[in-house]
């Protein structure tokens, strides 16, 4: 007696689908071995395609989430609002711009321009810290269920941005 493998491979051939295979056994007391699944080649262009889309998919749900992330704050600053300090320090707001003017005052003075461009450059950095440090955010009201989904686009996305970029290179050199 034949084996129904080579019944089927005369009849059909020998790469049929499992579905052939499967109505004509039906019924039937006998087990039909599954034909052997290829395996995929490690150079298939769908793979590049794959990698391509899921970077396209991470930047869009990263950049997304970004977006609707600040758009969710509000930013709002107490600078010019009396005084600023830092720390125990507090001083009234004009004094932070006597650094600049002496700076101002000491480029036109001196003919050496180092000190007075120091100062100058001392009496800006002042100015722009005493701006960051007002600045204050505070969160616009929303459910607990927006604020999940926004952060989990974030983490999505920058899971699959980091997957992509940093996958290890398995193309061998032929050298």
């Amino acid at each position: 007696m034949r084996n129904i493998k080579e019944l089927i491979d005369e009849q059909f051939g020998k790469d049929e689908p499992v579905e052939i295979v499967n109505k004509i056994t039906d019924g039937l007391d006998i087990e039909v071995p599954k034909p052997a699944r290829k395996k995929k080649s490690s150079n298939n262009p769908g793979k590049a395609q794959n990698e391509l889309l899921e970077f396209f998919m991470g930047f869009l749900l990263f950049g997304g989430g970004l977006y609707w992330v600040f758009n969710s704050f509000t930013v709002s600053s107490s600078w010019g609002h009396g005084y600023w300090g830092i720390g125990s320090l507090r001083m009234p707001m004009g004094t932070m711009l006597i650094p600049l003017l002496v700076g101002i005052g000491l480029l036109f003075f001196f003919e050496k321009k180092a000190i007075g461009g120091f100062v100058c450059a001392l009496g800006v950095l002042v100015i722009l810290i005493s701006l960051i440090t007002s600045i204050s955010f505070h969160a616009v009201s929303g459910t607990l269920f927006t604020y999940i989904l926004m952060f989990g686009m974030v983490a999505a996305g920058a899971a699959l941005l980091i997957k992509v970029l940093f996958k290890p290179n398995n193309k061998k050199s032929d050298d």
